[in-house]
């Protein structure tokens, strides 16, 4: 069977949920906080961990006495932690929140708990057109250090094959296909589907985002061909999540350039300023290549900001009405509200299959 995945309101539940935790309950500008450090941190299942670091600020900002420091964890089947000592015990495979009380006020973290012997799809749904190769990416853990090779149950149909390292090739327009990867005694499954568009509608796509906001998502996929200021040609990408007819949440690229088929075209880094500053128009005088993913699952809405990362278009076909593309991505973007800390890195993956049409209308002036 292919693998199971929460309604759109499930994901960004447990996306709200995630991203909250890094922030904590802080309030707008010059409200005490409680910072909870790391704010990402992970141990494998029976593991014991010495309480986490937990430090009140004022209103002004000023470091205080935190007096007595309550712990508590949203899952206790994830792991759990003494109230008053701290200490922290894995439990069971998950992710959870850690959150520390002082002076009345919370402070989260969250912790990633891992079985001793661990592998994790890290995208386990793939849309390719026919033609397309893709090799499925994974991580595997071992508590002693030493993980197993991991092998893939060899699939051959008329529609797909994939071989024992992950190797997929589409052959034809298929509805998803489950595939299954093995490391010792634990396996992990994910799916397939070949989408072969006929028309410049219904574009799919699929990301997975790790860090501190946590999310597999089926999305939708839509490209375009546009006049960036100065009438240069630019490319476009966009992967909305839609909810009840609005968009909740979008991973965007934007390159200045045509795109190129077969070559793994480069994606730089935008600045929050760069994206939303005065003057500034990413779009219509783009800096460079860059991406940016949005969700509007916590308030304020949260932005991720490409610091590094690769896109591909395997391939591009005509259809009625334009053109169809697919492709990969693989791009590391930086929380807003974590700009500066390094453990605000999110890794995100996806794949695509969507129509691209061609805008020539004058958006962007001269």
């Amino acid at each position: 069977m292919p693998p199971m995945h929460r309604s759109r309101f499930g994901i960004l539940g447990l996306a709200g949920l995630v991203l909250a935790a890094a922030c904590g309950d802080n309030g707008p500008g010059g409200s005490p906080r409680v910072v909870v450090a790391p704010i990402l941190d992970s141990l494998f299942v029976g593991d014991t961990l010495a309480a986490r670091t937990a430090r009140y600020f004022d209103a002004s900002g000023d470091s205080q006495a935190t007096g007595p420091v309550r712990w508590f964890s949203s899952a206790p089947s994830v792991f759990t932690v003494d109230s008053v000592s701290g200490v922290l015990v894995g439990v069971g495979r998950g992710a959870a929140v850690l959150s520390a009380r002082a002076n009345g006020i919370n402070g989260t973290a969250l912790l990633v708990v891992s079985r001793v012997l661990d592998l994790s799809l890290l995208l386990d749904t793939v849309y390719l057109m026919p033609g397309d190769t893709f090799t499925v990416p994974y991580s595997v853990r071992s508590r002693n250090g030493s993980p197993p090779p991991v092998l893939f149950t060899p699939v051959s149909s008329g529609v797909v094959t994939i071989d024992s390292t992950g190797k997929i090739t589409a052959i034809a327009a298929s509805g998803l296909v489950s595939f299954t990867a093995h490391a010792d005694s634990v396996s992990a499954s994910g799916a397939v589907e070949v989408v072969a568009l006929t028309d410049t509608v219904g574009g799919k796509s699929y990301f997975t985002i790790l860090g501190t906001a946590i999310e597999r998502t089926r999305a939708g996929a839509r490209a375009v061909n546009y006049r960036r200021a100065g009438d240069h040609p630019a490319f476009r990408l966009s992967t909305p999540v839609v909810v009840q007819g609005q968009t909740v949440e979008n991973f965007v690229i934007t390159d200045p350039s045509p795109i190129v088929v077969g070559v793994g075209l480069l994606i730089g880094a935008i600045s929050p300023g760069e994206a939303f500053g005065p003057g500034t128009d990413p779009i219509c005088r783009p800096p460079g290549m860059w991406a940016l993913w949005t969700t509007q699952a916590v308030v304020p809405t949260l932005h991720g900001y490409s610091r590094n990362g690769v896109l591909t278009i395997n391939r591009m076909v005509s259809i009625p009405h334009g053109l169809a593309i697919s492709g990969r991505f693989t791009v590391t973007a930086q929380r807003g509200d974590l700009y500066d800390d390094p453990l605000g890195a999110l890794p995100i993956r996806g794949t695509f299959v969507a129509p691209l049409i061609t805008d020539n209308r004058a958006t962007c002036g001269s």
